[in-house]
């Protein structure tokens, strides 16, 4: 039940209290769980209450039916959860909902819901297949994405979500050769479209080989995420307030999620061999437009 976690996970808890006593609940839910402790547990608590009309914040017991013991037993065509297949979530998967949620139900006044873990791993074709099922929702499907870290998932499906973000207080990253990481980002912000001269000297020229610029793009993408909870009011991480700082003197959210946008889609590159040279120029470039 979810008043179990209200002291693990007060914001939380208190936000679904008040959808609760307005009735007002959306047709999509994007909930990033940060890595904290029964994240999971969460979640299907919180898809319990939105599916079955007799699960309640307060007790997780049904007194007049045993919908909930159906979703526990994985056996119930109204309540689906999708996991990735490999390394990514598939259209093929996102299509199944669609057809499986195509019939009617056989109880008109429950909602039909579906859990889509690990959001941040849909492909572009998926991506694209459940924006337009997101685009286009039909009355009494909920769907619930759940994700590590929000700013992962693409911005269009993102923003047609109502976002929750699980309490992590220990969560804090420790980032390797911050220095390096400093100075690279206060040389993109100053000196914009010319970094392609003066990085190099930034990086005294000194070859970065593929690996190398994985961890610094990902430490990156980190800091800019912590850009975002700044403005947000929601960081959680002190000790970088001072390229925080910087940051932020250069950039509103708008440019700080762009950004972000163009790091997670090096950071993809990456995976694939391909020239370093050529692919800082281009990240370069795109970075600071």
């Amino acid at each position: 039940m979810l008043s179990s976690y209200r002291e693990e996970q007060p914001y939380f808890v208190e936000e679904i209290t008040k959808i609760v006593n307005k009735n007002k609940f959306s047709q999509a839910y994007l909930i990033e769980t940060r890595n904290c402790q029964n994240a999971n547990s969460i979640v299907l608590s919180f898809a319990k209450y939105l599916y079955c009309p007799s699960h309640t914040l307060e007790s997780n017991l049904c007194t007049s039916c045993n919908l909930c013991s159906l979703i526990d037993h994985h056996i119930n065509g109204d309540f689906i959860e999708i996991y990735p297949e490999g390394s990514f979530i598939k259209k093929r998967q996102i299509l199944d909902i669609k057809e499986k949620f195509t019939t009617k139900s056989l109880d008109s006044q429950i909602n039909r819901v579906y859990i889509i873990y690990e959001a941040d791993k849909l492909n572009k074709e998926s991506a694209n297949t459940l924006l337009k099922f997101l685009e286009e929702p039909e009355e009494n499907i909920i769907a619930i994405l759940v994700t590590e870290n929000r700013y992962k998932v693409i911005d269009t499906i993102r923003s047609r979500c109502q976002i929750f973000s699980l309490l992590n207080q220990t969560m804090e990253v420790e980032i390797s050769d911050i220095e390096l990481v400093t100075k690279i980002i206060e040389c993109l912000e100053k000196k914009g479209r010319q970094s392609i001269a003066y990085l190099p000297i930034t990086l005294e020229n000194h070859y970065y080989n593929r690996e190398q610029w994985i961890t610094i793009f990902t430490n990156m993408q980190y800091i800019y995420e912590q850009a975002i909870r700044e403005l947000e009011e929601f960081s959680f991480q002190e000790t970088l307030n001072t390229i925080l700082t910087k940051i932020l003197e250069k950039n509103n959210e708008q440019s700080l999620l762009y950004k972000l946008e163009v790091i997670h889609n090096k950071l993809q590159e990456l995976e694939y061999n391909l020239n370093i040279n050529l692919m800082l120029d281009d990240f370069i470039i795109k970075f600071t437009e």
